[in-house]
């Protein structure tokens, strides 16, 4: 990890005790992660994509444009999904029982700064 985006996803995962955060591009590909060992970063990334271009699909539906954030919940996991801009997704995840409010606002705390370090790219 190099630079001030990965000091900022660093900052972001030891803040929160996150299992992974990265930003992933449009076409599936990792910018930039942070992640435990023995969590996939890669591959959880590219598989977010898809989430991301199924909430544009359902804003399209509604008529509400893009989503602002996608929870997701399974049994051992939590994965949240926050578009950065029209081309880059910011995918966290969490242990299942993490608190969901206290994640959302880690994450809302340290957007800012992640969107700046990926301009600086």
């Amino acid at each position: 990890m190099t630079g001030s985006l990965g000091q900022a996803l660093q900052a972001l995962r030891d803040a929160s005790g996150l299992l992974m955060v990265s930003v992933v591009g449009a076409d599936g590909l990792v910018v930039e992660a942070a992640a435990d060992s023995g969590v996939d970063a890669e591959s959880l990334s590219a598989m977010a994509v898809s989430g991301l271009l199924m909430m544009d699909a359902l804003g399209q539906e509604l008529g509400e444009g893009s989503a602002r954030q996608a929870i997701l919940e399974y049994g051992e996991s939590v994965v949240i999904l926050t578009p950065l801009d029209d081309d880059l997704l910011l995918v966290t995840v969490a242990r299942g029982d993490f608190n969901l409010g206290r994640m959302r606002l880690i994450i809302r705390r340290f957007v800012d700064q992640i969107s700046s370090a990926v301009a600086a790219i």
